[in-house]
């Protein structure tokens, strides 16, 4: 009798011990979004929403690199959940970092001919160093983001990152009109004083002057891309 008694007990201890495994989880963590980006430089596009730009009949193109999204993991992350920041190293004139311009994709999109302005929460231009695109500008439209660049979904409408959306960056190293520093005339002339477009011309000087860096904010919070601006400008002849 003992001997049944044991195996019986033996039996539910196994049962027991089975449904506590089969209960517990092991919470493991998600894994970190990743994005590879294709860089196409030495192209052109419109000066876009420039309704303020007096030269923009001498120069309705300015030269452009292209940042192409080429493939996502996973394929929904939203893009109001990648942030841009352009961040400039003060360095040289004895300062801290800078952000030029920061902001969401989702809040960077525009779609060139379709729409006459920025989202509301759209954000502006700031500081690179000691230069403020905003201060050459003359109008409201001076201070927006797409003086710099801008974020061109493939699809209007579009809430996640999709293979070929692409981020359009202005550069100035090709020559007049489209250079900051070479053009004849005068200084005014050379400064755009209408509406600066672009990164400013040092960023091109050095690999540790102006970076890109994209980063998704959830969770977890993962660093998508650091980018030297110096790498994005095709080389002057």
């Amino acid at each position: 009798m003992a001997p049944i008694i044991a195996q019986i007990l033996l039996l539910a201890m196994t049962i027991v011990i089975f449904s506590i495994l089969f209960t517990f989880h092991f919470n493991t963590p998600p894994a970190p979004p990743s994005v590879t980006f294709l860089i196409k430089s030495g192209g052109s596009n419109p000066v876009w929403g420039d309704p303020t730009d007096e030269q923009a009949g001498s120069y309705s193109l300015l030269n452009t690199t292209q940042i192409i999204i080429a493939a996502t993991s996973p394929s929904n992350i939203p893009l109001s959940s990648i942030n841009f920041a352009f961040i400039c190293n003060n360095e040289s004139v004895g300062g801290n970092e800078t952000i030029l311009v920061q902001g969401s994709l989702s809040a960077m999109t525009w779609f060139p001919g379709d729409t006459s302005e920025p989202a509301a929460n759209a954000p502006k231009i700031g500081w690179c160093a000691s230069f403020h695109a905003a201060g050459f500008g003359g109008g409201s439209n001076s201070v927006y983001y797409n003086r710099l660049g801008l974020f061109v979904p493939l699809a209007p409408g579009q809430s996640v990152l999709t293979t070929g959306d692409t981020f359009i960056l202005y550069i100035h190293n090709g020559g007049y009109p489209l250079d900051y520093t070479d053009c004849p005339g005068t200084e005014s002339q050379c400064l755009d004083p209408d509406d600066y477009h672009g990164a400013p011309p040092w960023c091109f000087t050095s690999q540790t002057a102006c970076t890109i860096v994209l980063t998704y904010t959830g969770s977890p919070t993962t660093v998508l891309a650091t980018i030297p601006v110096y790498t994005l400008a095709p080389p002057q002849a």
